[in-house]
């Protein structure tokens, strides 16, 4: 197991069995995965390393776990499938500084487009996500409710291109800040500079909505700087 990534070898072996279950055809888009035992049988690994894999291939969207109803595979092409397990288990790493590079400038793009496309709804669904972001800000959620709050900004930005890359990359990021230690911003001084996004976004600015972003991602540039050029084991399986 990598410690900069927590990424374990069984969980890429239940990743690499339900690629081999899709191109031997016993696996079709839609399709329900077999139960977390067999598949748990099938690999030789523990349930817990079956949960583990299906929770990564669900923040990546190749399956969706539903209550009561079993993990089924996303309405995608047979190789579109395929190519996005292949995408997750083929990269061996990133150069941490310019992972946090890209996610800047798609952070920049997505803000500026939302301020000039967003409509009422994206603006209230934005406000639900900073509110949930300031009651979980002091709890082990704080990460996963960041997320959704710049997530949710990118999605309205009504350009799906970018929301899909910034859905890809952020979470490897956010692994990497975890085991660098490099999320030491107070969280009341994050939900400040949220607020200040958000006021950017509903008044339609998109030049200070942008510049909003680039000073909120300050700290992380510069303590990135440290490992340029550095490949860190990647996050994902």
């Amino acid at each position: 197991m990598s410690k900069a990534s927590g990424q374990t070898s069984e969980e890429r072996k239940v990743a690499l069995h339900i690629l081999h279950l899709l191109e031997t055809g016993a696996l079709k888009p839609c399709d329900r995965l077999p139960a977390e035992r067999k598949l748990a049988e099938a690999v030789g690994v523990s349930r817990a390393h079956v949960r583990g894999a299906i929770q990564r291939l669900e923040i990546y969207g190749i399956v969706k776990t539903f209550p009561q109803s079993g993990t089924v595979l996303a309405d995608h092409t047979v190789s579109v499938l395929m190519n996005q397990i292949h995408n997750i288990l083929d990269i061996d790493g990133f150069d941490f500084y310019s992972l946090v590079q890209v996610r800047i400038l798609l952070e920049a793009e997505a803000i500026r487009l939302c301020a000039l496309n967003r409509d009422e709804a994206d603006i209230a669904d934005i406000r639900a996500m900073l509110d949930d972001f300031i009651s979980h800000m002091d709890s082990p959620l704080r990460d996963e409710k960041d997320l959704a709050f710049h997530l949710r900004i990118a999605r309205a930005s009504h350009n799906p291109v970018i929301a899909s890359l910034l859905l890809t990359i952020t979470p490897d990021v956010l692994k990497y800040y975890r085991s660098l230690g490099a999320c030491t911003v107070d969280a009341k001084v994050v939900a400040a500079e949220h607020e200040s996004m958000l006021a950017c976004i509903v008044r339609s600015d998109p030049d200070a909505a942008e510049q909003c972003v680039r000073d909120h991602f300050k700290a992380i540039s510069t303590f990135s700087e440290d490992y340029r050029d550095n490949r860190i084991p990647r996050t994902r399986i």
